[in-house]
Parts: C-alpha cells; structure tokens; sequence
C-alpha cells in the first residue's frame, strides 16, 4: 500500500485503530479512511464528511466553505466507494441529479490518482488481485 505522506499513514493507521473499537473494520471504512487521509484538507474535515459512528457520509460536505476543487474530487471518490453516491446535495437526491463530478475522467484528473487506484484495490480486494507470473499479458506497446 502507497501513502502520499507520513501524516497520511499515520492517519490510516490512526483512524483505523479508532473505528476497530466500533467494530468498524470492512473494506468500506478502510477505504474511506485511506481516501480521506489523502488530502490534508479532507483529513482536517474528516468527521464533517462522515459520521464513522453511524455509518452515514454527510453530502453537503461538498459544498462547504473550505472544499477546494482537489478536496471535492477527494471527497466524491471517498463517497461512490462507500455507498455509489452520484450526488453533490440532498436537493440532487431528491430530484435524482447526478454530478458529472463522480465520472472517472474528472475524479482521476489530479495528483492523487494512483493513490485513488490504491484505493479502488482496497475497496475491491476480490476484483483486484495482483495477475500471477500464470496470467499471460501481452504487451501491445511492443507491437506497434
């Protein structure tokens, strides 16, 4: 596993030993906690984006004060990997507004992509198992 910083690891792990004491320790909250500790703003904001205790993501995050353009894609990718939220607001969900802002092209447009891609491997072990020496891979760039 890949972290931008010590502070980002060290609050993984941080987070990680908190939520253990709720019994919160599947895939979901590991890999909101590695997306969320990414950013220092996200980091900072952390407890207004979630509340871990109940389970619930706070969707007007994305519109307070201090979200920048790179926090929100933070934020949008932490939230679709949670529960597949598409919304920016609770008046999006309610006129079922999806935001252009979760589609990958504008989530992985940022310094933060491979630590995205990290992420979506941690929310999705079963899918994104590393191939064995067994799986053949052709290189096309070889061919060209």
């Amino acid at each position: 596993m890949y972290f931008i910083d010590e502070e980002h690891e060290l609050f993984f792990i941080n987070k990680l030993k908190e939520l253990h004491q709720y019994g919160k320790t599947d895939v979901y909250y590991t890999s909101l906690v590695y997306t969320l500790g990414v950013c220092e703003t996200t980091r900072k904001h952390f407890d207004t984006i979630i509340n871990t205790k109940k389970g619930e993501i706070n969707i007007d995050a994305l519109s307070l004060p201090w979200q920048t353009r790179t926090s929100e894609k933070v934020t949008r990718m932490a939230f679709n990997l949670w529960n597949g939220c598409m919304y920016d607001s609770k008046e999006d969900i309610e006129n079922n507004k999806m935001s252009k802002g979760y589609i990958p092209s504008e989530i992985f447009a940022c310094s933060y992509a491979p630590y995205f891609y990290e992420n979506v491997k941690l929310r999705y072990p079963e899918y994104t198992k590393e191939l064995n020496k067994n799986n053949k891979i052709k290189n096309y760039e070889s061919e060209r």
